[in-house]
């Protein structure tokens, strides 16, 4: 069977009629009326929705022993905000400056080792970051490289990514780690070779209060924080709802030359029209606005990657599609233009499938490299 796939993930499915309605209108709208009186609107900057609300409060679901936001109705709610040490980013303690590794424009991504004899040797892999340690008592799971490499197959050169993008139950586990625990495993990280993380990307809804965006801000700056002070290269996954949380962003990056390294996803509600070229916007917005060159590490959405790059001074390109569409017993073929054709692939029960999934990173690869060809590399990617 014959079938179309963009190069991007596919997300869950939503009501995208609903989300437009609730998604930030930058310059046509007035805020809530509720919004004035809110001690936290400096740092928020009020909500610009066309769904017609009093304040963010209109959101909250009045049922605070199934929630798990962060909520001004929520008992619990004191002591999320001290468990970030407050909203405002300014309390961020400052970090060493981690050289990071020097990155291809695409690297693949690989979420196993299965189905494989061959020793995969590109220049650079992701993992997730969520495979590394065990989800019943938090423990890293690899010991040495060595266990690592003979995981997943790859070579033991080849430069090692962890991608923080996840669901959101994997993504709150890393969090539910106790700070302790979270040191101990970048040491870990550290001590196995891996060469640069993307901090958890944690998730801004559309239909929560607000105080819960800017808990998974706050969080995302921390945790950045820890990976650089155990001395592992991160990339700061700059999460966002408004035009403020970027200006937040901006704000923050610039004082901060330990930031070295950007990172954003396509891959669920940011990938719609309509919301993907606002979060494009925005990103060149806080490209512009930094006064030194950044490295931008970007998950999904592949077309948008050209305006992307001539924002950036580097980006690359964290491409899951060939090992998942590798793993489906699909064939790519170039047809010429922004799609790759993926043909049915049968194999025999338990056969390898190195050869086809070479074949597809080789075609993945073209195709993407085609879409960053204006952007100069950040390393050879060798033969």
């Amino acid at each position: 069977m014959l079938n179309q796939y963009h190069l991007q993930e596919t997300p869950p499915p939503r009501s995208l009629s609903r989300e437009r309605r609730l998604w930030q209108v930058t310059d046509q709208l007035i805020s809530p009326l509720g919004c004035g009186s809110c001690p936290e609107q400096s740092i928020c900057g009020a909500l610009r929705i066309k769904t017609p609300v009093f304040d963010c409060l209109d959101f909250c679901c009045r049922n605070p022993k199934n929630c798990d936001n962060v909520c001004r109705s929520h008992p619990d709610y004191v002591d999320r905000v001290r468990e970030v040490g407050g909203f405002s980013l300014e309390t961020v303690p400052r970090g060493p400056a981690i050289a990071g590794p020097l990155l291809p424009r695409i690297v693949p991504m690989i979420f196993h080792g299965s189905r494989r004899d061959l020793t995969f040797a590109p220049p650079a892999v992701a993992l997730s970051l969520y495979q590394m340690f065990d989800r019943r008592d938090g423990r890293l799971r690899f010991a040495s490289r060595e266990a690592l490499c003979a995981s997943y197959r790859i070579a033991g050169p080849t430069e090692v990514i962890l991608s923080g993008t996840d669901c959101d139950a994997s993504v709150e586990r890393w969090w539910g780690l106790e700070e302790r625990q979270r040191r101990r495993m970048i040491q870990g990280l550290h001590r196995i070779g891996v060469a640069l993380v993307t901090t958890p990307n944690y998730s801004m809804f559309t239909d929560v209060p607000r105080w819960n965006d800017l808990h998974a801000i706050k969080r995302i700056a921390l945790v950045h924080h820890e990976l650089i002070c155990e001395g592992v290269a991160a990339a700061l996954h700059i999460n966002g709802r408004t035009e403020t949380d970027f200006r937040r962003w901006a704000d923050f990056v610039n004082i901060r030359p330990e930031v070295t390294h950007l990172a954003y996803e396509f891959t669920t509600g940011t990938r719609w029209a309509g919301r993907r070229e606002q979060h494009v916007a925005w990103l060149c917005e806080l490209a512009n606005a930094i006064k030194r060159p950044l490295h931008l590490i970007v998950r999904g959405g592949a077309e948008i990657v050209p305006e992307l790059a001539r924002a950036f001074s580097v980006i690359t390109v964290l491409e899951t599609v060939s090992f998942i569409k590798t793993m489906m017993r699909h064939r790519a073929e170039s047809n010429g233009n922004s799609h790759l054709r993926w043909i049915s692939e049968p194999t025999s029960l338990g056969a390898p499938l190195d050869v086809l999934f070479a074949h597809n990173i080789a075609v993945v690869r073209a195709r993407l490299e085609q879409l960053t060809a204006g952007q100069s590399l950040a390393m050879s990617e060798g033969a």
